[in-house]
């Protein structure tokens, strides 16, 4: 913070300090001076990801609520009207029938299924190339770049650990940190298995096929459902009681993530049950305002929102720890 306050960009860009923080709080709980740092800390971690993104959008974003909403609303626009050019001038459907006659929805496929893989690699190509903006930066400015691959090897499993627990929530010493660490582990987890589901196995999960209840197609999705719904919810809900360990400045991306999760998730959902019990018509506005909700927040959250904070902490992690790792064979305390 200090060096943020005197305006050493370089010192901030090349600190993992504000990543290796816990965010649990109890800093601000207990400064005498009511200074409030983990929020000081939350601003500098928004600064850095405005660092590490080339395009200049996450700084915009995450600086002003009309911009992220400005994003999102641009992103949903252009999904209404990709869908309604589809079906007007691919899928051949009259103007007529989009509003009285039911249909099934085999028409967009496969075509769907392109689409679904450009949306996830959209955003997938910016994380990527933000997050090598982040290794050149850290590691490959001062004396961090004399470090050799050896040592990225042996620590590769710090990058793996972390990335997948999130553990680093557990050490703080607030008893209601294993709470939160709890809650971010259950949203991360079903982002995680819908993610996957959809970029690798669309063509399975997305299918007129009708299945048996037991059929992992179906119990899949509703354990991303749950748990999705679940974590977002009593997120929300920690947030609007604001207490420990959610304690903290309000930012506005702090809740429109968790609304979007749920609106994408209760949306998919609407549209499994309708396609189920054989409302063709309303399937297809559910799944029209599911898009319309789901591919902003993977194209606009998640690579310049405060959602990359889920790729950029693990690599902060596993960076210092490579760092360390080099100090320590050289002798030198880290």
């Amino acid at each position: 913070m200090q060096a943020g306050l005197l305006g050493l960009k370089d010192s901030v860009r090349q600190s993992f300090g504000p990543w290796i923080c816990h965010d649990c709080g109890d800093c601000s709980d207990v400064c005498p001076r009511e200074a409030k740092p983990r929020d000081s800390m939350a601003t500098l971690r928004r600064h850095l990801v405005a660092e590490y993104d080339w395009t200049g959008l996450a700084g915009r974003i995450c600086g002003s609520r009309a911009w992220e909403v400005g994003a999102l609303s641009v992103a949903a626009g252009l999904v209404l009207a990709l869908i309604i050019l589809y079906h007007l001038y691919i899928g051949k459907v009259d103007a007529t029938t989009l509003r009285t006659t039911a249909m099934g929805m085999e028409h967009m496929f496969p075509r769907i299924t392109y689409f679904t893989v450009a949306v996830f690699l959209l955003p997938l190509f910016f994380l990527a190339t933000n997050a090598l903006r982040m290794f050149v930066f850290t590691m490959r400015r001062g004396p961090n770049r004399e470090i050799g691959l050896k040592f990225y090897l042996a620590e590769a499993k710090t990058l793996v650990v972390e990335a997948a627990t999130q553990k680093e929530f557990l050490k703080c010493p607030a008893k209601l940190e294993k709470r939160k660490w709890i809650i971010h582990w259950f949203l991360a987890f079903g982002f995680t298995l819908l993610f996957v589901i959809k970029l690798f196995f669309l063509r399975w999960f997305q299918t007129d096929k009708v299945y048996a209840f037991y059929h992992p197609q179906r119990w899949l999705g509703y354990l991303g459902f749950v748990c999705l719904v679940a974590a977002a919810g009593q997120f929300l809900f920690e947030r609007y009681r604001n207490r420990p360990p959610f304690r903290q400045q309000s930012v506005f991306g702090d809740w429109v993530v968790p609304v979007m999760l749920i609106l994408t998730a209760v949306s998919g959902l609407g549209v499994h049950v309708l396609r189920y019990a054989g409302f063709g018509l309303s399937a297809h506005y559910c799944y029209a305002a599911h898009l319309m909700v789901a591919v902003p927040l993977l194209v606009v959250e998640l690579p310049f929102g405060k959602s990359s904070h889920m790729l950029y902490r693990p690599l902060a992690l596993y960076f210092d720890a490579v760092r360390k790792m080099a100090l320590k064979e050289k002798g030198v305390a880290a």
